[in-house]
């Protein structure tokens, strides 16, 4: 999840009126939004219900990277490929680093450390709070600074971390998926009045390795997608062009992050 960069909402300042939703980056999907998740234990309701909809939404990543080849590509830059996806109106874009000469070690602590790692990657964000958690996901909170005349963001939505899924494959997930307890709980009046409620749908880091022909590690794969509404709104020709260049410097942000670790 990457919010926009300044060149970007300079460009939006221009571009659009200050709206509610539609926007941005926001498609209507019934397989990724709704229902509502608590929290605790192993053997409740609740924590069954998060382990189902922790596996959708990794269901919904492989499948989007499983059919992106179908889509053309929107933009390349060096081995990073950009595609995006319209389903009526509104886009997901899918990121992918082919191939990089780096451990998928190096980038572990982004994914491990995201509430603070997210936070000094990225100089939109001004605070990441943790909320509430269970076995399978963590409520969290992220603030981001918009410059005038927009007005501030909030985003509130749960974080499923997968470490590990195969020897040295991780995911990292972010959905909006059930978050209502989360904003009645913890979404207050004050908040709400300062800033404008951002939207993630789905957004997920995706680190695989690279195998040579003895099955050694040589290097990883960097898979990145995002489908959310930041809030505004957006003719599909203005997605078009700014979309695919926020999710290649998403890509780049955490490439950068995973390079800082081998100094």
């Amino acid at each position: 999840m990457r919010s926009l960069s300044i060149r970007h909402i300079i460009f939006l300042i221009v571009s659009i009126p200050v709206l509610s939703r539609p926007s941005l980056f926001s498609m209507v999907t019934a397989t990724i939004q709704g229902g509502v998740v608590n929290i605790q234990g192993d053997d409740t309701c609740d924590s069954i219900d998060s382990k189902k909809t922790a596996d959708e939404l990794e269901q919904k990543v492989i499948t989007l990277f499983d059919d992106a080849a179908s889509l053309p590509i929107a933009l390349l830059d060096g081995n990073i490929e950009v595609r995006t996806k319209f389903d009526g109106q509104y886009a997901t874009t899918l990121a992918e680093a082919k191939i990089l000469k780096r451990h998928p070690k190096v980038f572990k602590g982004f994914l491990q450390n995201f509430n603070e790692a997210f936070a000094s990657a990225d100089p939109m964000v001004h605070e990441v709070r943790a909320l509430e958690q269970d076995n399978h996901r963590e409520g969290i909170k992220v603030f981001l600074k918009f410059p005038f005349p927009l007005a501030n963001r909030v985003m509130v939505h749960w974080k499923y971390l997968k470490m590990d899924r195969n020897p040295d494959e991780h995911l990292l997930i972010l959905s909006e998926k059930g978050n209502q307890k989360l904003l009645d709980n913890y979404l207050t009046i004050d908040e709400k009045k300062k800033n404008a409620l951002g939207r993630i749908f789905l957004c997920a880091y995706w680190i695989k390795p690279v195998y040579d022909v003895d099955n050694n590690v040589i290097g990883s794969t960097i898979k990145y997608v995002f489908n959310g509404d930041v809030g505004g709104a957006l003719p599909r020709w203005v997605q078009s062009s700014i979309a695919p260049k926020n999710s290649r410097d998403s890509l780049k942000t955490f490439i950068d992050y995973g390079g800082r670790t081998l100094q």
